[in-house]
C-alpha cells in the first residue's frame, strides 16, 4: 500500500503551518534563552525517526505487529461484524468461495487472497500466527482505499464468520510537519504508551480526505462490499439449512450507513469508535 498516494489531492506542507510553528518557537526561544530550540531538536528528531520507522514497516507488507493494531497497514477499522451459527460440518471454504464469487460478480474486486498476520510480541514465548482472507478495492479519486478482511473460527459445532472493512488514507505531509514541529509539547505524553505498543503513531499523521464527493465514493463502496458479503453468507447458509433470520436482521441494521463530513455512522450495531474515520488521530487501541 502506497501511504503517500493522495489521488488528486494536493498533499503538501502548508505555508501557514510553517509560519505559525516558526512564530511560536521563536517566541518560546526568546523566553527560554534558546533552550526550547534544543529540546525541539531532540524531540523532533526522535519523533521523525519513529514516524519513518512506522512508515517503512507499514509499506513493507510484512504483516507483523506487536500486541496491538494487527490491521494497521490496511487502515482504520471502519466496521467490524461477526455472525455465529451452529453446524456439524465446517463450511469455511464454501463460505469464502461464495463470498469471493459474489464480490467478483457484483463489484470491481477481482479476487480474495489469503494473508497471514503474525503477533511478534516479545512478551510471548512464541509468535502467534492467524490466517485471514483479504480483498482490496480501487482507491477513490481522493486517495481513500477500502480493504475487506475476513476470518473464520470454530468452537465445537459453533462456527463464526467475522469480517471488517478498513479505510486506508494517506500520510498527510502537513499533519506530519505539525506532529514533529509541536513534539516539544506532546512527546512526553505519547512516548510511554508508544513503547508499550499501545499507541498507534501513524493515525496521528494519516488522513482520509473529507469532502462531499469522497464521502459519496466511500459510502458507495462500503455499502456494496457489505451487501455482497451479507448476500453471499445468507445464500450459503440457507444452502446448508441454517437459519438466517438473525443475519438478515443484522444486515438491515448495518446497511443503515451514513457518511457526512468524513465521519461514518453505520446503524446501532457499530461501536462509537467506528465514527472516527476521517480524523484517524486518536491512537486508540483497536
Amino acid at each position: 500500500m502506497d501511504l503517500l498516494d493522495s489521488g488528486n489531492v494536493k498533499n503538501r506542507v502548508k505555508l501557514r503551518s510553517v509560519a505559525v510553528a516558526t512564530l511560536i518557537h521563536l517566541s518560546l526561544a526568546a523566553f527560554t534563552l534558546g533552550l526550547s530550540l534544543l529540546l525541539l531538536l531532540i524531540f523532533g528528531t526522535l519523533t521523525a525517526s519513529f514516524i519513518n520507522r512506522e512508515t517503512r514497516h507499514a509499506t513493507a507488507s510484512s504483516n507483523t505487529f506487536k500486541k496491538h493494531f494487527p490491521f494497521n497497514s490496511y487502515g482504520q477499522v471502519f466496521g467490524s461484524f461477526q455472525h455465529v451459527f451452529v453446524h456439524s460440518k465446517n463450511i469455511e471454504q464454501s463460505m469464502f468461495t461464495a463470498i469471493e464469487s459474489e464480490l467478483i460478480s457484483c463489484t470491481p474486486i477481482k479476487s480474495l487472497e489469503r494473508v497471514t498476520i503474525t503477533d511478534i510480541d516479545p512478551d510471548l514465548t512464541d509468535i502467534d500466527e492467524r490466517h485471514f482472507i483479504k480483498a482490496s478495492s480501487t482507491p477513490s479519486a481522493r486517495g481513500t482505499a477500502l480493504t475487506l478482511i475476513l476470518n473464520q473460527s470454530q468452537f465445537g459445532q459453533m462456527q463464526s464468520i467475522e469480517w471488517r472493512v478498513l479505510c486506508g488514507g494517506y500520510i498527510d505531509k502537513n499533519k506530519k510537519f505539525n506532529f514533529v514541529a509541536y513534539s516539544l509539547f506532546s512527546f512526553l505524553f505519547w512516548i510511554q504508551p508508544y513503547i508499550r505498543r499501545e499507541y498507534d503513531l501513524l493515525t496521528k499523521i494519516k488522513t482520509i480526505y473529507s469532502s462531499a464527493y469522497n464521502d459519496m465514493d466511500v459510502m458507495t463502496q462500503i455499502r456494496c462490499i457489505h451487501d455482497a458479503v451479507f448476500n453471499a453468507m445468507i445464500k450459503e447458509l440457507e444452502k446448508h439449512d441454517i437459519d438466517t433470520s438473525e443475519l438478515k436482521a443484522q444486515k438491515m441494521q448495518v446497511m443503515n450507513i451514513n457518511v457526512s463530513g468524513g465521519r461514518v455512522n453505520m446503524g446501532n450495531v457499530v461501536q462509537g469508535a467506528m465514527n472516527k474515520v476521517s480524523n484517524m488521530t486518536s491512537g486508540v487501541r483497536k
